[in-house]
This record gives C-alpha cells, sequence and structure tokens, in this order.
C-alpha cells in the first residue's frame, strides 16, 4: 500500500486541479482512491472532470473545506487544492454521492449501499466508512448507514463546509455533484487501520436539563430562556454577530460514555441566537438531555489534534503502529479560533504521524467512533484514521 499527498494555491480552477495532479503522480501511481478537499470558490464540475480524465480507474470522493486545507507539507491558508491518493492492489474501495428528495436516513442508506457496490465487494462489511454530508441532519446520516448495515463499523467525517456558513459547500464524486446530499466511501484496505475521536474540552461541572426543544434550538434550559442560561454561564451576553467565536472554547458537552468511570463527551457548538431567546446548534439536542458547560483554550486547540494522531496510533496495538498515512477531519470552528496558530498544530500532527503523508479538511461538523464503539456526530472535535504497515 502507498500514500501521496499534493497541494495547489492558483487561483484558477484548472490551474490548480492540474497543477495538483502533477504533484501527484510525481509521488504515485494507478491510485484506487482519490480524496479532493477544496475551497468554494472553485468550479466543482472543472476539478471533478479533470481527476476523472486523469484517474478514470479510481473511486473518487471531493468535499469542500473552510478557509483552506492542511497536509503532510503544512497549514494552507485560504485557498487551495488538496489531493490524497492510496494505491493498494490488494484492497478495495467506492463512493458514492446521494442527492435526491428523499430523507437524509434514507439518502444515507442508499449511499452506503451505493458505495459498497461500486467497491465490488457486495454483501461484505467495509473495515471504515468515510463520511462527508452537507450540514444539518447528520444524526440521521448516521443512523441510516448503521440500521442499514445492522453490524457496527467504524466512521470517520466531517460535514462538508464553505468560508462563511453561507451554504456555498460542494460535494461529489466521479458520477456525480451536489450541494445538498450525502458522500460516502468505504473502504476494504489490505492493512491494519486505527482511528481516534476526541474533543479536547473538559465539563466545568456546572449543567442543565434541555426542557423544550425543537429541531437544533434549543430553546428552554430547567425552564429558562437558554440564552439567558448559557451567557450566565459564559459571564457574557452573547452577540449575535460573534456567537461562535464567542462560544468556540464553551460548547455544550453530553455523556457520549464513560472509561473506567470517567465520562466522555460528544459536543455541541451554538451557531445562531434566535428572537424568542433560544440558542440554535450545529448538532441536535434530545428533549430531557442532560447538558454539561464545557470548557477548552487555545492551547489545547493547538495541541490535541497531535494527541488525537498518537491516540489512534496506539489504539488497537500493544505497541505503536507505524502509519502509512492518514486522514484528519478538525472542526473549522477550532481552525478559526487558532487561525494564526495552526503551523503549530500541522507541526503537532506531522510529529505524530511519523512524517507521513495526511490530509485534514476542517468541517462544519465532525463524525468518529469513540473509544466505547458509539459512531457519533460532534462539533469542536478532531476525528483520525491511519493506515498501518504489517
Amino acid at each position: 500500500m502507498d500514500i501521496a499527498t499534493s497541494f495547489s494555491a492558483f487561483h484558477s480552477s484548472d490551474q490548480a486541479i492540474s497543477d495538483a495532479i502533477r504533484k501527484l503522480n510525481i509521488k504515485i501511481a494507478n491510485p484506487k482512491l482519490v480524496l479532493a478537499y477544496f475551497s468554494e470558490h472553485y468550479d466543482e464540475l472543472a476539478i471533478q472532470s479533470r481527476l476523472k480524465e486523469a484517474y478514470p480507474d479510481s473511486q473518487i470522493l471531493a468535499c469542500t473545506s473552510c478557509q483552506g486545507v492542511m497536509t503532510d507539507d503544512g497549514y494552507k491558508q485560504g485557498e487551495g487544492i488538496a489531493l490524497w491518493a492510496l494505491c493498494d492492489y490488494s484492497g478495495a474501495y467506492g463512493t458514492a454521492i446521494v442527492s435526491s428528495n428523499q430523507s437524509p436516513y434514507d439518502m444515507a442508506r442508499q449511499a452506503v449501499l451505493q458505495a459498497i457496490e461500486n467497491s465490488n465487494r457486495p454483501g461484505e462489511l467495509p473495515a471504515l466508512i468515510l463520511l462527508h454530508a452537507t450540514p444539518g441532519a447528520e444524526e440521521d446520516v448516521l443512523k441510516g448507514i448503521e440500521d442499514e448495515l445492522t453490524v457496527p463499523v467504524p466512521i470517520i467525517g466531517g460535514s462538508a463546509a464553505d468560508d462563511y456558513v453561507k451554504g456555498n459547500w460542494k460535494l461529489f464524486n466521479q458520477l456525480q455533484s451536489t450541494q445538498e446530499g450525502v458522500g460516502i466511501c468505504v473502504f476494504y484496505p489490505s492493512c491494519e487501520i486505527s482511528f481516534s475521536f476526541h474533543s479536547g474540552y473538559a465539563s466545568t461541572g456546572k449543567n442543565a436539563y434541555a426542557t423544550k426543544v425543537e429541531g437544533r434550538e434549543i430553546i428552554e434550559l430547567n425552564g429558562r430562556p437558554a440564552s439567558e442560561v448559557y451567557s450566565g454561564w459564559l459571564g457574557k451576553e452573547l452577540t449575535v454577530s460573534g456567537i461562535m467565536r464567542e462560544s468556540s472554547l464553551n460548547p455544550l458537552g453530553r455523556i457520549a460514555g464513560k472509561v473506567h468511570d470517567l465520562p466522555y463527551f460528544k459536543l455541541s457548538h451554538p451557531c445562531r441566537l434566535t428572537d424568542r431567546g433560544g440558542i440554535e446548534f450545529f448538532a441536535t439536542v434530545k428533549e430531557g438531555e442532560k447538558l454539561f458547560f464545557m470548557e477548552g483554550t487555545e492551547e489545547r486547540l493547538v495541541s490535541r489534534a497531535g494527541r488525537v494522531i498518537e491516540s489512534a496510533n496506539e489504539i488497537g496495538s500493544s505497541q505503536a503502529l507505524d502509519p502509512i498515512g492518514g486522514i484528519a477531519i478538525y472542526c473549522a470552528g477550532c481552525m478559526l479560533r487558532v487561525q494564526d496558530k495552526m503551523n503549530n498544530v500541522a507541526t503537532y500532527i506531522n510529529k505524530a504521524m511519523h512524517a507521513a503523508p495526511f490530509i485534514c479538511a476542517f468541517t462544519f461538523g465532525e463524525q468518529g467512533q469513540f473509544t466505547g464503539g458509539e459512531n457519533a456526530h460532534g462539533n469542536l472535535m478532531i476525528s483520525a484514521v491511519l493506515f498501518h504497515r504489517d
């Protein structure tokens, strides 16, 4: 197995994808799978066409990333196209995009079946699923995948992002392109894989129950307006224009499971204040759930990416594994909070990866599998998968 990455920052779609393909071809030949992460202003149909032309026998999955990307070559701020390619003669891979008038749940079920069919491994459970869906119903998408497969399969993923939360996100594979739908890649690799999913935030101990919820809006916490309760915990009033940054170090957490009686959390990041005193989030909270006021620091946001990679390196083995390469998903909200320190984040990841090639997108929601085996959707989190030499 071999993995390679490339990057180009040309403003023109044609120039950028041609340059990225040229650089990739120097490092790898005949990849079975090509992943692409790119900035919102690029012409996705032009990128799709060039990738299909360059890699006619490859499965392809592409997704927009917020204000840049990151690879083993470093953090790339602003615009650009990054490619990640895998050559694996004994492995199998399949991608699918489903965009229709169906529910996100049904689109997910159809997408995972189509991806398995495209891998030519019908009836066989994949070792890993990479998920890129457009934002809004990620919990339903996860449930659709899990209900269709019936047996738990590790999922890593990130919700498609744009630069300013304006809905300019895009997805495509070798056959389809959409701004609203579900993209899936199934992996049947010939090597061992490991994965990790963490937040890096800690509970302050302050908590409340979601006593009134509508969709992704928490209207009341403990019977009081949610914005009033949250602002009291935060110690300042939230502003309409600055809520995402003001709350990025203090999301709300729900206990996803416990290890040695210590809880681990999936996070929900506030994105909008509502007229009735509620708060809308990037993740769904159910009425009656207990929510904890979480706390993080910029220093943790910078260093935790490397720790998550190190954790993935150690999972499933009595000794540290030797990565061939990897995929990381880093929350766009965290990236924007520490954008001036993202070169340090890249350094931490490179060190943890032992300089093996990796790609990292900045997304509007992260999916991964916790230590206890639960696949979940959260915000302000990092998810990673590593591919290892025998």
